[in-house]
């Protein structure tokens, strides 16, 4: 039982928490089953605090009650919450009570400080009395109950109060605000309105933003085909196409930029490549990222790309291998096992293993076996190792004979009974087509 007045003067949001543990611990030790008929209701003739808390809170129901009475005639700091909660009971009778006693206490200045709890056990699948009695007070709380720390509630706060917030509000809100989904909410609802298109446009959601601009013309549309965000630019690119433009000739006019380079992948041809691959030593990450994400699509086969498999940039680094996944011809084996080398980057490691393991089976284990020395990549190695390990006896293949010689001689430095199962997955192999 924690001390009651520094648990009061904390995050009020903790009584459901601790709701919740009082009755999980009182089902895990059985004591309410000493709870029947009238004993259940005997809390004393002077409950302590303590005692009045954890009864308010008991897996019986006869005991929530009997506290639920006794709170109603109470004033200490958890009255009200554990009222609150009871509020919500599961127990017709519990939650009458409760919510009798509880509406004589919830003045302005206590429905202020229960907010952020009100809001909690709104999402209790009881009735709707809770989300009512929120509803009903939001005017006079707005302020408050719009910066509320819980996510849930503030997102449906923020789309309760579309209707009692003025225009220059929302628009701040939708322009501003840390939470997208907020800002899609008050967004939308001045796009519902058509109001401030062109600022949210420039300022709101991404969702938005992509709303804003099927509101405007085609001009609009050609101006943002470069937009960072990708929702903006493929609404452009299908605005533009519906006008009958096409989105890849417009690119191919701009100033390069990373927009540009991405919608270039984006909408682009074959003949396109060249221009996608001299940015590919840009000195940006960024660019040389988006210009191999480009070629994935416009030029699969582009050699070009490889080298960018040992960037400096990680970021650049994962694209390169999306971009090789499946195709051997363009990097082979000895090269992606000359980059497992422990004197070379992480991420450089940690790509070439990547790709090693897409290769086949078998490979895929001998990788994982030379990669358990390795500091960095170990733990990765050792969970796909025994993932490996189970598939392989599903395979129907068998290793060539040096890659055999490879994983028997790995094997030793491997636990017993791991090398064990190898040792007989390869034996069992040898019989395989």
């Amino acid at each position: 039982m924690p001390d009651l007045d520094a648990f009061a003067a904390g995050d009020v949001r903790r009584w459901a928490d601790f709701d919740v543990a009082v009755r999980r611990a009182s089902w895990t030790n059985q004591q309410w089953y000493r709870f029947r008929g009238h004993e259940s209701r005997d809390l004393g003739r002077k409950p302590s605090r303590e005692v009045l808390a954890e009864a308010a809170c008991h897996g019986n129901g006869h005991m929530r009650e009997a506290a639920v009475e006794r709170l109603a005639t109470r004033s200490d700091p958890e009255a009200l919450p554990l009222l609150l909660i009871r509020c919500v009971d599961w127990v017709r009778p519990v939650r009458e009570a409760a919510r009798a006693a509880v509406v004589s206490k919830l003045d302005t200045s206590a429905l202020r400080a229960m907010l952020p709890l009100i809001g909690v056990l709104r999402r209790r699948q009881v009735d709707d009395w809770m989300t009512t009695l929120f509803r009903a007070n939001l005017p006079d709380l707005l302020d408050t109950a719009l910066t509320l720390d819980d996510r849930e509630t503030r997102r449906w706060v923020h789309a309760e109060a579309i209707g009692l917030l003025p225009r220059e509000r929302l628009l701040a809100v939708a322009s501003t605000d840390s939470d997208f989904v907020v800002r899609a909410i008050c967004g939308n609802a001045l796009l519902d309105r058509g109001e401030c298109v062109e600022d949210l446009l420039a300022a709101g959601a991404p969702k938005v933003r992509m709303r804003a601009l099927t509101l405007l013309g085609t001009d609009v549309a050609v101006a943002h085909l470069a937009d960072r965000s990708s929702a903006v630019r493929s609404m452009a690119q299908v605005l533009v196409l519906k006008a009958g433009g096409d989105p890849a000739v417009h690119y191919r006019a701009m100033p390069v930029s990373f927009g540009v380079l991405a919608g270039l992948g984006e909408t682009g041809t074959a003949t396109d490549a060249p221009a996608l691959e001299r940015h590919l030593a840009d000195e940006r990450p960024r660019i040389r990222r988006v210009a191999v994400r480009g070629l994935r699509r416009v030029a699969p086969e582009s050699a070009a790309v490889r080298p960018l498999l040992t960037d400096p940039s990680p970021a650049v680094t994962r694209e390169v291998v999306e971009f090789l996944r499946g195709k051997p011809a363009l990097v082979d084996v000895p090269a992606l096992r000359a980059l497992l080398d422990p004197a070379r980057p992480v991420h450089t490691r940690r790509a070439a293993a990547t790709l090693l393991r897409d290769r086949d089976t078998w490979l895929r284990l001998h990788t994982n076996l030379t990669l358990l020395s390795d500091p960095d990549l170990s733990a990765d190695a050792e969970q796909d190792l025994h993932a490996c390990h189970q598939h392989i006896a599903g395979v129907y293949t068998k290793p060539s004979a040096e890659l055999r010689r490879a994983i028997e001689a790995a094997c030793a430095s491997v636990d017993p009974d791991l090398a064990r199962g190898i040792r007989f997955l390869l034996s069992s192999a040898r019989y395989r087509a």
